[in-house]
């Protein structure tokens, strides 16, 4: 008895909350990678073109932009015990709604607006703020495992959407995955999630159990006033990561959204394709822990730079070589894509908490994930208008490329930033 009170009281409850935000980030992955499953199938069942049909996503974007600085507030106020579980109800009500949509303007509303706001609330940046707290001493390596839940989700959800939608149809689609998305978040996050602890500096405290269970409470200190009147508007830093994240997330919307349609395009199968992304997810479950790791052993804009300069070349790949269906060229794709996806909002996210407080950290993240949703909402639509008028998406595809090469840029600005303050 004595052996076993002495074990849990070294437990270090962070692993907990390492596991409920794999979770969340499991529907944030299987979200963002049921996109260009459900694109072709929208413009199938509602007709239009792919810049209307796009739109529906970039709608998705424009919301998420405007509510995680919001969301982030909240988040800082009340905590996530109860703002995840709400965030689940959301996401589920959301995507069965959007099943018995009729017309295309009911997407916007059940899928771009009510659904959106559940995403933004258990997506990466408040799993960063909520996480990076419990693991002062190696944020990398946790924020990697845990973000490894989106690589999971995306190789998970993308061939069962597929598979599913192509088999059941279309409304069957959006419940399935909406109930598994709820499944994933509401339950788990209302029995087992906790409040962040603000500090554990003054304590000397590293990430071993036996010294973490010591200094850290699961409920919040009573705000500092400098917390209390923090803006993350003021902070030249916040605004660099911002446009990284932006120009990063616009590269990967621009390829994203449309990657399954150029596939198909190029001549190859509509399983093939959803199942060469499905890779790429088993891929990015192992390379997201490592890169965490390699970020924080050698910097990370370092690594930041590695990771963007992998999705250049992926979409380079795409670009010269998948004419034809190309085996070679897709297994090239599948490779330097499950490499690197994701790992521009893992890395951000990381050095945004090396930066900031956790007090302070859920307004910052709310602030940068602004840029994930100019990159959603303008990303998508802008590759599909020039699919209209190009007839092609060569040109769009290498304005992506340039995208990433901006997000490089503006993370070495943040560096430059850091040291003159």
């Amino acid at each position: 008895m004595l052996r076993w009170r002495n074990r849990a009281k070294t437990f270090h409850y962070g692993w907990i909350i390492l596991g409920l935000i794999f979770g969340n980030l499991f529907v944030e992955g299987g979200v963002r990678n049921t996109q260009p499953v459900l694109l072709p199938a929208l413009k199938q069942n509602f007709g239009g073109s792919a810049a209307m049909t796009s739109a529906v996503f970039s709608a998705s974007g424009i919301v998420s932009g405007f509510a995680a600085p919001v969301i982030g507030r909240i988040l800082d106020r009340i905590g996530p015990r109860y703002l995840f579980p709400i965030a689940g109800i959301v996401i589920l009500f959301g995507w069965w709604a959007s099943s018995f949509a009729s017309q295309t303007w009911q997407l916007f509303v059940f899928y771009s607006l009510i659904a959106t706001i559940g995403h933004t609330t258990i997506g990466s940046f408040s799993g960063t703020a909520v996480l990076a707290p419990w693991f002062p001493k190696s944020k990398g390596v946790m924020l990697g495992l845990a973000d490894s839940g989106n690589p999971a989700g995306q190789a998970v959800v993308t061939p069962l959407a597929q598979y599913v939608i192509t088999n059941y149809g279309l409304r069957a689609g959006f419940q399935t995955v909406g109930l598994l998305f709820f499944l994933m978040t509401a339950p788990l996050n209302f029995l087992l999630q906790r409040n962040p602890p603000r500090s554990v500096s003054a304590t000397n405290a590293t990430d071993l159990p036996e010294k973490s269970v010591e200094v850290i409470s699961l409920e919040p200190a009573t705000e500092p006033d400098s917390v209390g009147s923090f803006n993350a508007m003021n902070e030249p830093t916040v605004w660099l990561l911002l446009l990284s994240r932006s120009a990063a997330s616009v590269s990967h919307q621009m390829t994203h959204l449309h990657i399954l349609a150029f596939f198909v395009l190029s001549g190859y199968g509509e399983m093939q394709a959803a199942g060469a992304l499905g890779l790429a997810g088993l891929i990015g479950i192992v390379a997201r822990p490592c890169f965490g790791i390699l970020s924080d052993k050698l910097g990370r804009e370092i690594v930041f730079t590695v990771a963007m300069g992998m999705t250049f070349s992926a979409i380079v790949v795409v670009i010269l070589f998948t004419s034809g269906a190309s085996f070679w060229a897709l297994l090239s794709f599948v490779t330097l894509s499950g490499l690197s996806d994701g790992l521009s909002g893992l890395i951000l996210g990381a050095k945004a908490a090396d930066i900031y407080r956790p007090g302070v950290l859920g307004r910052v993240m709310g602030m940068v994930d602004v840029g994930r949703g100019i990159g959603w909402a303008t990303g998508g639509i802008f590759t599909g208008v020039m699919f209209d008028v190009y007839g092609d998406y060569t040109l769009a595809y290498w304005v992506a490329s340039c995208m990433a090469l901006v997000s490089i840029a503006a993370v070495w600005g943040v560096k430059l930033t850091e040291s003159k303050s």
